[in-house]
Protein backbone atom coordinates (compact mmCIF):
# COMPACT_ATOMS: atom_id res chain seq x y z
CA UNK A 1 0.00 0.00 0.00
CA UNK A 2 1.28 3.52 -1.12
CA UNK A 3 0.16 6.58 1.07
CA UNK A 4 -0.11 9.67 -0.26
CA UNK A 5 -1.01 13.23 1.03
CA UNK A 6 -2.29 15.97 -1.88
CA UNK A 7 -3.22 19.47 -1.38
CA UNK A 8 -4.87 20.96 -4.69
CA UNK A 9 -5.58 25.03 -4.90
CA UNK A 10 -6.44 26.47 -7.98
CA UNK A 11 -7.15 30.59 -8.12
CA UNK A 12 -9.13 32.37 -10.64
CA UNK A 13 -9.10 36.43 -10.53
CA UNK A 14 -11.37 38.47 -12.04
CA UNK A 15 -10.41 41.43 -13.78
CA UNK A 16 -13.42 43.13 -12.35
CA UNK A 17 -16.59 42.17 -9.81
CA UNK A 18 -18.67 39.40 -10.85
CA UNK A 19 -21.89 37.82 -9.34
CA UNK A 20 -24.56 35.67 -9.91
CA UNK A 21 -21.45 32.54 -10.04
CA UNK A 22 -22.64 28.81 -10.48
CA UNK A 23 -20.29 26.74 -10.01
CA UNK A 24 -19.66 22.76 -10.35
CA UNK A 25 -16.37 20.83 -9.14
CA UNK A 26 -14.30 17.67 -9.23
CA UNK A 27 -11.60 17.83 -6.97
CA UNK A 28 -12.13 15.30 -4.96
CA UNK A 29 -11.10 11.51 -5.23
CA UNK A 30 -13.49 9.22 -3.75
CA UNK A 31 -12.89 5.07 -2.59
CA UNK A 32 -12.60 2.43 -5.27
CA UNK A 33 -10.96 -0.53 -5.39
CA UNK A 34 -7.81 0.48 -5.80
CA UNK A 35 -8.34 3.45 -3.44
CA UNK A 36 -8.94 4.44 -0.07
CA UNK A 37 -9.76 7.72 1.68
CA UNK A 38 -8.15 8.58 4.62
CA UNK A 39 -9.30 11.91 4.65
CA UNK A 40 -10.55 14.63 2.26
CA UNK A 41 -11.09 18.32 2.33
CA UNK A 42 -12.46 20.83 0.23
CA UNK A 43 -12.95 24.56 0.76
CA UNK A 44 -13.93 27.28 -1.51
CA UNK A 45 -14.03 31.14 -1.34
CA UNK A 46 -15.83 33.37 -0.71
CA UNK A 47 -17.41 31.51 1.95
CA UNK A 48 -20.85 30.35 0.47
CA UNK A 49 -22.62 26.52 0.86
CA UNK A 50 -21.19 23.87 -0.85
CA UNK A 51 -23.93 21.13 -1.82
CA UNK A 52 -21.78 17.68 -2.36
CA UNK A 53 -23.24 14.93 -4.39
CA UNK A 54 -22.49 12.52 -7.27
CA UNK A 55 -22.19 12.84 -11.20
CA UNK A 56 -23.59 10.36 -13.27
CA UNK A 57 -20.66 8.55 -13.89
CA UNK A 58 -20.28 8.41 -10.14
CA UNK A 59 -17.91 10.77 -9.14
CA UNK A 60 -18.18 13.49 -6.20
CA UNK A 61 -19.17 16.69 -7.17
CA UNK A 62 -19.08 20.02 -5.20
CA UNK A 63 -21.55 22.40 -6.26
CA UNK A 64 -22.93 26.16 -4.88
CA UNK A 65 -23.69 29.67 -6.11
CA UNK A 66 -22.18 33.03 -4.95
CA UNK A 67 -24.84 35.74 -5.61
CA UNK A 68 -22.64 38.64 -3.80
CA UNK A 69 -20.10 40.39 -5.88
CA UNK A 70 -16.64 39.33 -5.85
CA UNK A 71 -13.33 39.44 -7.64
CA UNK A 72 -11.51 35.84 -7.71
CA UNK A 73 -12.84 32.39 -7.27
CA UNK A 74 -10.74 29.86 -5.01
CA UNK A 75 -10.91 26.20 -4.17
CA UNK A 76 -8.86 23.71 -1.86
CA UNK A 77 -9.10 20.32 -1.86
CA UNK A 78 -6.79 18.30 0.68
CA UNK A 79 -6.44 14.63 1.45
CA UNK A 80 -4.68 11.71 2.45
CA UNK A 81 -5.23 8.43 -0.01
CA UNK A 82 -3.91 4.84 0.44
CA UNK A 83 -3.64 2.63 -3.14
CA UNK A 84 -3.27 -0.12 -3.78
CA UNK A 85 -2.54 -2.05 -7.38
CA UNK A 86 -4.90 -0.12 -9.38
CA UNK A 87 -7.14 -2.81 -10.96
CA UNK A 88 -11.27 -2.30 -10.62
CA UNK A 89 -13.28 -4.62 -11.08
CA UNK A 90 -17.19 -3.77 -11.85
CA UNK A 91 -19.64 -4.68 -14.63
CA UNK A 92 -19.21 -2.65 -17.56
CA UNK A 93 -21.16 0.25 -18.50
CA UNK A 94 -21.81 -0.16 -22.58
CA UNK A 95 -21.64 3.22 -23.31
CA UNK A 96 -17.40 3.19 -22.48
CA UNK A 97 -17.49 1.31 -26.23
CA UNK A 98 -18.80 3.84 -28.52
CA UNK A 99 -17.35 7.53 -29.43
CA UNK A 100 -18.03 10.26 -27.53
CA UNK A 101 -17.49 13.91 -28.79
CA UNK A 102 -13.42 14.12 -28.43
CA UNK A 103 -13.34 10.91 -29.28
CA UNK A 104 -14.98 10.33 -32.71
CA UNK A 105 -13.11 8.08 -35.33
CA UNK A 106 -12.47 10.64 -38.25
CA UNK A 107 -9.72 10.10 -41.08
CA UNK A 108 -7.13 10.72 -38.95
CA UNK A 109 -7.72 7.98 -36.90
CA UNK A 110 -9.19 5.32 -38.98
CA UNK A 111 -5.40 5.69 -40.88
CA UNK A 112 -4.06 4.89 -37.79
CA UNK A 113 -6.12 2.36 -36.92
CA UNK A 114 -5.81 0.66 -40.40
CA UNK A 115 -2.16 0.53 -39.95
CA UNK A 116 -2.47 -1.21 -36.52
CA UNK A 117 -4.07 -4.11 -38.46
CA UNK A 118 -4.20 -6.64 -35.25
CA UNK A 119 -4.35 -10.19 -35.52
CA UNK A 120 -7.29 -11.93 -33.98
CA UNK A 121 -4.78 -13.49 -31.24
CA UNK A 122 -4.14 -10.37 -29.79
CA UNK A 123 -5.06 -9.63 -26.60
CA UNK A 124 -6.20 -6.18 -24.68
CA UNK A 125 -2.83 -5.84 -23.18
CA UNK A 126 -1.19 -5.94 -25.85
CA UNK A 127 -3.55 -3.64 -28.11
CA UNK A 128 -3.19 -1.10 -25.55
CA UNK A 129 0.72 -1.25 -25.23
CA UNK A 130 0.93 -1.57 -29.33
CA UNK A 131 -1.51 1.43 -29.46
CA UNK A 132 0.10 3.53 -26.90
CA UNK A 133 3.80 2.92 -29.16
CA UNK A 134 2.11 4.08 -32.04
CA UNK A 135 0.75 7.23 -30.63
CA UNK A 136 4.30 7.99 -29.42
CA UNK A 137 5.46 7.69 -33.16
CA UNK A 138 2.72 10.13 -34.45
CA UNK A 139 2.53 12.93 -31.71
CA UNK A 140 5.06 14.69 -29.22
CA UNK A 141 3.89 16.36 -26.17
CA UNK A 142 3.88 20.20 -26.58
CA UNK A 143 1.73 22.49 -24.06
CA UNK A 144 -0.10 25.13 -25.28
CA UNK A 145 -0.66 23.59 -29.23
CA UNK A 146 -3.79 22.22 -27.87
CA UNK A 147 -7.00 23.33 -26.11
CA UNK A 148 -9.93 21.81 -23.77
CA UNK A 149 -11.58 21.65 -27.43
CA UNK A 150 -8.83 20.13 -29.28
CA UNK A 151 -10.29 16.56 -30.42
CA UNK A 152 -8.25 13.30 -31.13
CA UNK A 153 -8.28 13.55 -34.29
CA UNK A 154 -7.30 16.82 -33.98
CA UNK A 155 -4.45 16.19 -32.53
CA UNK A 156 -3.19 13.60 -34.49
CA UNK A 157 -3.16 16.62 -37.24
CA UNK A 158 -1.09 18.65 -34.87
CA UNK A 159 1.34 16.07 -34.04
CA UNK A 160 1.72 17.93 -30.87
CA UNK A 161 -0.43 17.79 -27.27
CA UNK A 162 -0.75 17.37 -23.59
CA UNK A 163 -2.53 14.53 -21.46
CA UNK A 164 -5.84 15.36 -22.23
CA UNK A 165 -4.76 14.35 -26.19
CA UNK A 166 -2.99 11.56 -25.66
CA UNK A 167 -5.78 10.27 -23.64
CA UNK A 168 -8.74 10.87 -26.18
CA UNK A 169 -6.68 9.27 -29.16
CA UNK A 170 -5.88 6.48 -27.04
CA UNK A 171 -9.84 5.91 -26.14
CA UNK A 172 -10.71 6.50 -29.67
CA UNK A 173 -8.39 3.86 -31.00
CA UNK A 174 -9.17 1.23 -28.13
CA UNK A 175 -12.73 1.72 -28.86
CA UNK A 176 -12.07 1.36 -32.47
CA UNK A 177 -10.30 -1.69 -31.86
CA UNK A 178 -13.17 -3.17 -29.57
CA UNK A 179 -11.68 -2.06 -26.39
CA UNK A 180 -13.94 -0.64 -23.94
CA UNK A 181 -12.08 2.97 -22.15
CA UNK A 182 -12.67 5.43 -20.30
CA UNK A 183 -10.86 8.63 -19.58
CA UNK A 184 -9.68 10.00 -16.07
CA UNK A 185 -8.05 12.81 -14.61
CA UNK A 186 -6.40 13.22 -11.35
CA UNK A 187 -2.63 13.81 -9.42
CA UNK A 188 0.10 11.94 -10.20
CA UNK A 189 3.20 12.08 -7.39
CA UNK A 190 5.15 15.34 -7.34
CA UNK A 191 4.44 18.90 -8.15
CA UNK A 192 2.36 20.30 -10.87
CA UNK A 193 -0.99 20.39 -12.57
CA UNK A 194 -3.99 17.20 -12.66
CA UNK A 195 -2.84 15.15 -15.19
CA UNK A 196 -5.37 12.67 -17.64
CA UNK A 197 -4.83 8.90 -18.09
CA UNK A 198 -7.12 6.57 -19.31
CA UNK A 199 -8.54 2.86 -18.23
CA UNK A 200 -9.55 0.13 -20.30
CA UNK A 201 -11.82 -3.19 -19.62
CA UNK A 202 -10.72 -6.72 -20.05
CA UNK A 203 -11.95 -9.56 -17.99
CA UNK A 204 -14.26 -7.79 -16.11
CA UNK A 205 -11.84 -5.10 -14.66
CA UNK A 206 -10.53 -1.92 -15.31
CA UNK A 207 -6.69 -1.59 -15.55
CA UNK A 208 -5.16 1.96 -15.87
CA UNK A 209 -2.42 3.35 -18.55
CA UNK A 210 -1.32 6.48 -19.46
CA UNK A 211 -0.15 7.29 -22.58
CA UNK A 212 1.28 10.50 -22.06
CA UNK A 213 4.31 7.92 -20.57
CA UNK A 214 3.52 5.17 -21.84
CA UNK A 215 3.11 2.89 -19.56
CA UNK A 216 0.66 0.74 -17.42
CA UNK A 217 0.10 2.13 -14.02
CA UNK A 218 0.52 0.37 -10.82
CA UNK A 219 0.26 2.88 -8.47
CA UNK A 220 1.14 6.21 -7.32
CA UNK A 221 -1.55 7.56 -9.17
CA UNK A 222 -4.87 9.54 -7.55
CA UNK A 223 -8.07 9.41 -9.25
CA UNK A 224 -10.28 12.02 -8.93
CA UNK A 225 -13.72 11.50 -11.74
CA UNK A 226 -13.81 9.23 -14.74
CA UNK A 227 -16.39 9.00 -17.65
CA UNK A 228 -16.21 8.82 -21.91
CA UNK A 229 -13.81 12.05 -22.41
CA UNK A 230 -12.98 15.38 -20.93
CA UNK A 231 -15.96 16.58 -20.69
CA UNK A 232 -17.25 14.20 -18.44
CA UNK A 233 -14.61 14.67 -16.00
CA UNK A 234 -14.10 19.08 -15.94
CA UNK A 235 -12.52 19.91 -12.49
CA UNK A 236 -14.03 23.35 -12.48
CA UNK A 237 -17.04 25.30 -14.59
CA UNK A 238 -19.12 27.48 -14.36
CA UNK A 239 -21.18 30.40 -15.65
CA UNK A 240 -20.95 34.14 -13.90
CA UNK A 241 -22.85 37.64 -14.69
CA UNK A 242 -20.39 39.98 -15.52
CA UNK A 243 -17.44 40.82 -18.44
CA UNK A 244 -14.43 40.13 -16.22
CA UNK A 245 -11.25 38.67 -17.57
CA UNK A 246 -9.98 35.75 -15.61
CA UNK A 247 -6.34 34.73 -14.61
CA UNK A 248 -5.92 31.34 -13.58
CA UNK A 249 -3.15 29.92 -10.74
CA UNK A 250 -3.14 26.34 -10.24
CA UNK A 251 -0.96 24.81 -7.24
CA UNK A 252 -0.74 20.79 -6.81
CA UNK A 253 1.62 18.70 -4.65
CA UNK A 254 1.62 15.22 -4.15
CA UNK A 255 3.89 13.37 -1.94
CA UNK A 256 4.70 10.21 0.08
CA UNK A 257 2.66 10.43 3.98
CA UNK A 258 5.35 8.70 6.35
Amino acid sequence: MLKLRYSYKTRITFSENVYSHHFLLRCTPWTTESQHIVESNCTVLPQNNLCVGNDSFGNIIFTGFINEFHNYFEFISTGVVLLSSYCIREELNPVYRYPSNYTQPMQRIMQIYEQLNFSSEASEVEKVYAISRKIHELISYEPGVTSIKTTANDALELGKGVCQDYAHIMISLCRKCGIPARYVTGFMQGEGFTHAWIEYYANGVWYGFDPTHDRAIETGYIKIAHGRDYADCAVDGGVFRGLAQQKLEVFLNVEIEQ
